[in-house]
């Protein structure tokens, strides 16, 4: 047990940690709710401030809940990788993540969810997907000329959720939201042109994913994420000669886009 004669912040960090183990082991599951700072700290023989930042580290990354009140306290949450993504996406936003560089991760890692999704995927989730999709396709038909974004991104992260992989749909949804970042500059009725054709390649993404066609569903994304590349690249390029976006919004070529 930690002594109450350690430092507050190595105290909690040891008892994050011993919360965090138990998670793991399956000893404490969603909805659990954790003895109060008193008796916690009795029973880790630390103060009630050690306790307290352990609960409050533990609640930052999503792992619990603190609830106020007579019914109040610390209970364990659902699993949600919502912290990690914001995190992960305000760390590459932060970086100012190149175009280039954002494409080079498209490229390698989206053909494989792709292929994943396709081999993985259960009905229910392919159902979901064409649900996504069918959304998707409603929006573009019913906006000529306007894109509201409503639907923007989301057929890619539903290809994650198909792939039964949580890196890769943490790893898929930081991308997501940096991709949407770096084209919310361009002209509304240009985004709008662009999700059109994207949704031609999403439909026999969708196809080949519905069939477990792996390769297919392979090669259609990497296509289609070179295709993004080139035309919001020369968009991009357009733009900047015409004095519309800054020289920050200017991508360079992914130098290994076709292979």
């Amino acid at each position: 047990m930690p002594s109450s004669s350690g430092r507050p912040g190595r105290v909690s960090e040891v008892i994050a940690r011993r919360i965090k183990k138990q998670i793991s082991e399956g000893r404490l599951a969603a909805g659990h709710k954790l003895p109060a700072e008193r008796d916690m700290a009795r029973q880790f023989k630390t103060s009630r401030v050690s306790v307290r930042e352990a609960y409050r580290s533990l609640e930052e990354v999503g792992l619990l809940r603190i609830r106020r009140g007579a019914e109040g306290g610390a209970f364990i949450a659902q699993f949600d990788h919502e912290p990690v993504r914001r995190s992960l996406s305000l760390v590459l936003g932060l970086r100012r993540t190149s175009h280039e560089e954002l494409t080079e991760a498209r490229v390698l890692l989206e053909p494989a969810i792709a292929r994943l999704a396709a081999l993985r995927a259960r009905p229910e989730l392919v159902a979901k997907l064409e649900e996504v999709l069918i959304q998707e396709e409603h929006e573009v038909r019913r906006r000529p000329g306007r894109d509201s974004g409503t639907t923007a991104g989301q057929f890619h992260r539903a290809i994650a959720a198909c792939a039964h992989n949580m890196p890769l749909v943490v790893l898929m949804n930081a991308l997501a939201d940096l991709t949407a970042e770096s084209v919310s500059a361009l002209d509304v009725r240009i985004r709008s042109r662009h999700r059109r054709k994207n949704c031609e390649y999403h439909r026999q993404i969708f196809e080949a994913i519905r069939s477990h066609d792996g390769e297919a569903a392979y090669a259609l994304m990497l296509k289609h994420v070179g295709d993004i590349q080139d035309r919001v690249g020369r968009t991009m390029n357009k733009a900047q000669r015409n004095g519309i976006c800054g020289p920050s919004a200017a991508p360079r070529r992914a130098s290994n886009r076709r292979r």
